[in-house]
């Protein structure tokens, strides 16, 4: 690489300091961006993600998303900048910044969850750039090693992606905007749907009864999504086929709910989506009316658990007990 220099600069002397705070951030950001499109064009990377204030300008070349997740909910703490660096101290500050690398690992993966779940990003390398207040992490990650896109996987086995995503995407929908600014609950029964029938009645009438072979309402489809929106409003859950058709709604599972544990404070719907699918192959979404979350049951237990506000993924440790 060929040496820049600039004659004017005055010359460094030991009383001149290099860098101040400002212009180490700077230059730091420049260095990380140059090794951002390093990384991507090293890897394959599939996406970029940024976090804090960063111009994304050199990225503009690459021909992968770029995503900024700044409004998602920081989960990075400030890190205190300690002048007496006695031995205590600086273990202090080793303990912070390897905090920090961990919650901006899992801030990353988190965000790449979402963004895959969604279909908007397919599995691979992804890179990550995060600004914090004093500092900055490059974070690569593989999706291969994923734990949310690995039990994403699991869920795809019983239903198509397809049908997985419009679901978690439409999910997503009404947990953030609800129905005219009203909060709404309710849930999605996928897959496995003759046993879940069975296992089933009809609360009231079922608006998608009677539909003609060759034009079946189906979930893959947005243009249904504002109908499917509007009947979320009714009590009682949806049954989704494994290839996405809507099957029912307004539908009372008929379940045993015993020995199910969900989360203290859920209600029937979480709690019999919960049994459903450990009496069948079915995949259960379920969308809380009071806090918008959603969560994703399988063999009944909760596998995922999405809050809308902060877009950030959360994993049952115990899923595979």
């Amino acid at each position: 690489m060929e040496e820049i220099t600039d004659k004017s600069e005055p010359k460094v002397t030991a009383e001149t300091p290099i860098f101040n705070a400002s212009a180490s951030d700077d230059l730091c950001g420049i260095l990380l961006k140059d090794s951002v499109v390093h990384l991507v064009k090293l890897t394959g990377a599939v996406a970029v993600f940024t976090f804090g204030n960063i111009d994304v300008k050199a990225f503009r070349e690459l021909d992968i998303p770029v995503i900024d997740i700044t409004q998602i909910k920081t989960i990075i703490e400030k890190l205190t900048y300690l002048r007496n660096e006695n031995q205590f101290q600086i273990q202090e500050v080793s303990e912070s910044i390897r905090n920090e690398a961990d919650k901006n690992a899992s801030l990353l993966m988190s965000a790449a969850a979402v963004e895959y779940s969604l279909g908007n990003i397919g599995c691979g390398i992804v890179v990550g750039l995060i600004r914090s207040q004093n500092s900055y992490s490059l974070v690569v990650h593989s999706m291969e090693e994923n734990e949310t896109v690995q039990i994403i996987r699991e869920c795809e086995k019983r239903v198509t992606p397809e049908t997985f995503r419009s679901v978690l995407h439409l999910s997503l929908n009404i947990a953030l905007k609800g129905r005219e600014g009203k909060k709404v609950g309710t849930a999605f029964i996928l897959g496995d749907d003759e046993e879940v029938l069975e296992r089933s009645h009809q609360m009231i009438l079922n608006p998608f009864r009677g539909q003609d072979a060759s034009f079946e309402v189906n979930i893959n489809k947005k243009e249904n999504w504002e109908s499917v929106m509007g009947f979320a409003q009714l009590d009682g859950v949806f049954i989704i086929s494994e290839n996405g058709k809507i099957l029912s709604a307004g539908r009372y599972l008929d379940v045993d709910t015993r020995d199910i544990h969900i989360e203290k404070g859920l209600g029937t719907r979480h709690l019999s989506s919960a049994s459903i699918t450990r009496d069948t192959n079915a995949i259960a979404v379920a969308i809380s009316e009071s806090g918008g979350t959603v969560r994703v049951y399988m063999d009944g237990k909760e596998v995922i658990l999405i809050e809308p506000d902060a877009s950030l993924v959360k994993i049952d440790d115990n899923k595979r007990k």
